[in-house]
């Protein structure tokens, strides 16, 4: 089995990664980082690394939303991961789990950045951008554990407003209709693809979890097109990334 060829971006564009390595870090142009007015996140968790670089580029205001850090959130970490450091005698794993927090506090401490514990779900996007009279030239970043199949038609709905957007989806192997009927009712255009080696394979080798970019007015670049971008780099480190397949 294999992706549909409407998966595949048709050209070469002018990619940086915007993010950390690894996990977290998505492939987008910086024209259109440049070209945003207003970056609306949903899905943060602990790592607002792509939400800091992408302001770092254009300082810009950031609306994030995250049902799942609330005020118990940190202190459940902090007490789980000095426990399994203790238990493994990996003080760095705590370690890492410290900058976290502080990068977190950091950028949220900016008058600029906002965090909004709550959960999105159909129609979210409509209160969001109505509320805060959101004009044009909006980033959305979604990556929402399953949820964003939820919203698709809403984003649809106000593809205008937009100057880009990656999406994480999330069980590819029973919503690749689905996905393919979005890009095709999307007017931006896919200019990156990269699968989530976290999520694991279905029986056919192809991936369960891809992250995908679209753009209004990305740069397009004359070097020959290729996947996997000299960008891109496997979300778990400790594994190949998945390789994928196009029908011809």
């Amino acid at each position: 089995m294999s992706f549909n060829i409407s998966f595949k971006p048709q050209s070469s564009f002018e990619l940086i990664r915007c993010g950390r390595d690894f996990d977290g870090g998505y492939l987008l142009t910086k024209k259109t980082i440049k070209e945003t007015d207003i970056l609306v996140s949903f899905g943060i968790l602990d790592d607002c690394s792509f939400e800091d670089e992408f302001l770092k580029i254009n300082p810009i205001k950031a609306l994030c939303y995250d049902h799942t850090v609330n005020n118990s959130y940190w202190k459940k970490r902090f007490f789980n991961d000095l426990g399994a450091s203790i238990y493994n005698f990996n003080f760095k794993f705590f370690k890492n789990t410290l900058t976290r927090y502080f990068q977190f506090k950091k950028f949220f401490k900016s008058p600029t950045n906002f965090l909004k514990i709550e959960t999105i779900k159909k129609g979210s996007l409509r209160s969001i951008i109505t509320e805060n009279n959101l004009k044009k030239k909006i980033f959305l970043k979604v990556d929402i554990e399953g949820s964003e199949y939820r919203i698709l038609d809403d984003i649809l709905t106000y593809q205008d407003k937009l100057s880009g957007a990656v999406i994480e989806f999330h069980d590819v192997d029973i919503n690749k209709k689905i996905i393919s009927k979005f890009i095709g009712d999307f007017d931006l255009i896919l200019t990156h693809i990269h699968p989530n080696n976290f999520g694991g394979v279905d029986e056919f080798g192809d991936p369960l979890v891809i992250e995908m970019t679209f753009e209004k007015n990305p740069e397009i670049n004359n070097k020959e097109f290729l996947l996997p971008n000299e960008f891109d780099q496997p979300n778990n480190p400790n594994n190949n990334d998945i390789i994928l397949k196009f029908e011809q």
